[in-house]
């Protein structure tokens, strides 16, 4: 069948490690979060190491991403969709087509990546990419210069003080969006499987407060 000529390729794929429904800890409002596998970046200090070799996670086309995010606008009237990983510029492919198709259901984008702005539009790609994105969260995590506390001044989902935001559009402009205390969220999927993620600092708290009890955490734990 023909795609409509400007409608995202549905047949793109992604290798993803995580997603999650609607989360509140990864970006302004209640949002869909999708973590991508692979990343040659390296940080040292990432919160996500167990994401940077490709090939570990789940090859997924875009149509059905699509169908879990349109649930999630049915069931939980997300706002947007943040992709985080990983390192989503990666995968610009597959990442294009998610982003246009979240913007064509009306909802907003957040990408967070390794690559300043500068080395981002250096990539073959990012020109389309950037059409569908409202805010690009760009730069590498530095553990030598960890974004304040909000008490400080810090802001809320950014992971160091390097780490820039650059709207595409007014929707994530208020810099009010992006204060106001961190969250981390625990999530238990039907099989018992537990995965933590949001603040860094917090998720790590909250996986001791809850290794105290190993009887709390069933099965298996993840953590994104």
């Amino acid at each position: 069948m023909a795609r409509a000529r400007g409608a995202a390729d549905l047949s793109a794929t992604l290798e993803l490690a995580h997603w999650v429904p609607v989360s509140a800890a990864e970006g302004p409002h209640e949002r869909f979060a999708v973590w991508v596998q692979g990343c040659t970046l390296n940080c040292p200090g990432c919160c996500n190491p167990e994401l940077f070799e490709r090939g570990r996670g789940r090859e997924l086309a875009l149509a059905e991403l699509l169908e879990h995010i349109h649930a999630a606008m049915r069931v939980h009237a997300i706002e947007g969709v943040t992709v985080l990983g990983g390192e989503p510029l990666e995968q610009l492919g597959g990442l294009t087509a998610l982003c246009k198709g979240a913007q064509e259901a009306g909802l907003g984008v957040i990408v967070f990546t390794g690559f300043t702005l500068a080395e981002a539009r250096s990539r073959p790609g990012f020109a389309q990419l950037w059409a569908h994105v409202d805010t690009l969260v760009a730069g590498p995590f530095s553990a030598r210069e960890l974004e304040p506390t909000p008490a400080l001044g810090g802001r809320r989902f950014i992971g160091s003080r390097n780490q820039d935001l650059h709207h595409r559009s007014d929707r994530y402009a208020d810099p009010g969006l992006w204060t106001g205390p961190r969250e981390a969220e625990l999530r238990i999927d039907r099989a018992g499987r537990v995965s933590v993620h949001g603040s860094p600092e917090l998720a790590r708290s909250l996986v001791r407060e809850l290794g105290r009890d190993p009887g709390l955490l069933g099965p298996q734990r993840s953590r994104e």
